[in-house]
This record gives C-alpha cells, structure tokens and sequence, in this order.
C-alpha cells in the first residue's frame, strides 16, 4: 500500500485508493479550483490544520479544473466543498469556505478523540514492553473518557499484571461496570487471584502468624518487606500506617522510613502511592 503524506493530490489514477485509506485513518477530501480564490484560501486553510494535525488525517485535494469527471462523480456545485471521510464511509459534506474554529468544529466527527490518541501510544510503547511508559498514558486516557472506556481500563489493569502489580490492577478491574466484565475481566481477574496465590510465601504466613501473637513494630517492618517484595504494597503500607497514626517516631524512626521507601520503590505512576503519601502527609500536618 502507497505510503501518503499528509497532503495528497487526487486523480481518476489514484480516487479508489485514497479514498480506501480512510479505512486506515480519517480522509477529508476537499474540491477546490486555481482560479478561484475563496477555494485555494480554504484549501491553504485546510493544509495548515493538516500539518498542525501531524498525520491525524490526510487531507485529499481536488482539483475541479484539471478532474472534472471526479468533480461531476461527486455532483459538486460549489466551491470549495469539503467531504469528511472516516472507515471508506462520507460522514459530513458542505459547501463553502470555514473560518478557522468552525472548521475544527467539524473535524471533530472524523477526528480521533485525545483519549484514543493516548491510547494507540500507550500500545505502541507496550509492544516492545515499556510498561512504565505505557501507564501513564493509559491513566490519562482513561481519566479523559471519565473512567467509561472499559477497553482502555482493562489494558490499564492488563499492564499492572505484567508487571506483578495486582493491587492498582484490582483496584481498575473493581470500577469497570459488570455489564463490560467479560472473558477478558473473568481473566485478568484470575491472573491476579494466581499471582495473590504464589505471594503467599512461608515468611510472610510466619510473620503473620508472629505479628498477630506480639503487634511489635519490629515484626510489622519485616512483615511490610515481605509484603513489598511479593508486590502486595497496600497491605505493607496499610501495615506500617496503622503504626504511624499511634505513634509517627515508632521504632526510632524505622517505620516511617521503610513506609516511604516502599512508595519511593512503588514509584510516582502506581495509585496507591499518591492515596499512601496524602495519608502520611494528614499525619504530618
């Protein structure tokens, strides 16, 4: 398949081509004519959006002069006129020139939504197995659809699974509404179940088992390392606060520096460390 760019030339040789690439990506196919101005105005216009658009659509030029036979296929009687193509369907056609909003008013029914754009990068980074790049455009798109869009939701849990991450997973797969938890919910669900399964080590049912006979804060730190090392970080730091709220000095200090390595380890992109740092910070002012 041809390679276009952002701005192309339409001819009875290439129409059915072109006009195929809007399976691909939105198609704006404009007939305009040298000789008359308002038409080349609009069409300098429509270059500039294109340009500024980066490949979000291709901008298909007609020219009624030299292509009458496409300009009398498509019954132009105006110029410019402008067709809005997305998925080989014409969703919008007018006639006359846009100023510079109205125009982008009307793109927007064959332009891909800022959630979707952040959507398609975030898999392109996931291709190659940049998860840490990939979550945070995945937390914005999904921020951006008002937490709706439940495909994008369950990649976002998708990638906390691949990277042993169970906990913000849960957290995204508990606020998908139950008429979207399909197979693909049913198993991320049970990835997550598998991998709380195999974190339930020796050590840390042995420090479980210790910390409920003596609460000791020495006992909670080891317990919460455990925790961390087998990805379980809400219990760890949930563990650690409850130490924190009675006493914010306990263990000389120990407590609430394992607690802030823990979501120094966790990093600025897992939920749970913006929810754990509010609270700690309740305690220190």
């Amino acid at each position: 398949m041809a390679d276009f760019s952002f701005v192309i030339e339409i001819n009875e040789q290439n129409l059915t081509e072109i006009l195929q690439q809007s399976l691909e990506k939105p198609l704006v196919v404009n007939f305009y004519a040298p000789s008359h101005k308002e038409s080349v105005d609009f069409l300098t216009l429509l270059e500039r959006v294109a340009e500024q658009y980066q490949g979000q659509f291709i901008l298909a030029k007609v020219n009624c002069e030299t292509e009458q036979m496409i300009a009398a296929q498509f019954r132009i009687q105006a110029l410019p006129t402008t067709y809005l193509f997305k998925e080989a369907q014409a969703l919008d056609a007018f006639p006359g020139a846009l100023d510079h909003s109205s125009l982008l008013q009307r793109l927007s029914v064959i332009l891909p939504k800022e959630e979707e754009l952040k959507f398609h990068q975030a898999l392109d980074f996931l291709q190659v197995e940049n998860y840490d790049a990939a979550l945070p455009l995945l937390k914005e798109a999904w921020e951006l659809s008002d937490k709706k869009n439940s495909d994008i939701a369950l990649l976002y849990a998708e990638t906390y699974i691949a990277m042993k991450k169970t906990e913000p997973a849960q957290a995204i797969l508990n606020q998908i509404p139950l008429q979207d938890r399909d197979s693909r919910w049913q198993g991320l669900q049970a990835q997550i179940e598998l991998f709380i399964q195999a974190a339930d080590t020796p050590e840390i049912q042995q420090l479980t088992a210790d910390y409920a006979k003596n609460p000791a804060p020495e006992i909670a730190i080891k317990l919460a390392v455990q925790l961390h090392q087998a990805g379980r970080n809400e219990e760890a730091l949930s563990l650690l606060f409850d130490i924190l709220k009675v006493d914010l000095n306990a263990q000389n200090g120990e407590v609430k520096q394992q607690f802030l390595s823990i979501l120094s380890a966790m990093g600025n992109a897992d939920p749970l460390t913006n929810k754990f740092r509010r609270l700690l910070y309740s305690l220190l002012y």
